[in-house]
């Protein structure tokens, strides 16, 4: 059975194993700060339209707006969304190097 050891004492030498056990920290982290903002913003959305279809098309329309020169809800929506996508990428990129290198 494989043994983990540290790699820190070793100049110029990074293990990809460590990398990615740091990019699936730092993954975790982003998207579990920024999954509560994108739920909360849509949460919102919902919750102040007159009707659900209303709320949905909101939510929609928010995702379709551009992200520079945005104000309100849409862009807020869109700061999340990034945050969450960027966050799952990490975790998914320091996944895959932790099992091959493993």
């Amino acid at each position: 059975m494989s043994q983990r050891r540290s790699t820190l004492d070793a100049p110029g030498y990074t293990d990809p194993a460590v990398v990615g056990r740091r990019a699936t920290r730092a993954g975790l982290a982003l998207a579990a700060a920024t999954l509560p903002l994108v739920v909360g913003t849509v949460a919102g959305m919902l919750v102040d339209a007159p009707t659900l279809t209303a709320g949905v098309d909101a939510v929609l329309a928010a995702a379709g707006t551009p992200l520079v020169g945005g104000y309100g809800r849409a862009w807020l929506f869109h700061v999340g969304a990034l945050g969450l996508l960027a966050g799952c990428w990490l975790l998914g990129a320091g996944l895959l190097l932790d099992g091959l290198f493993d």
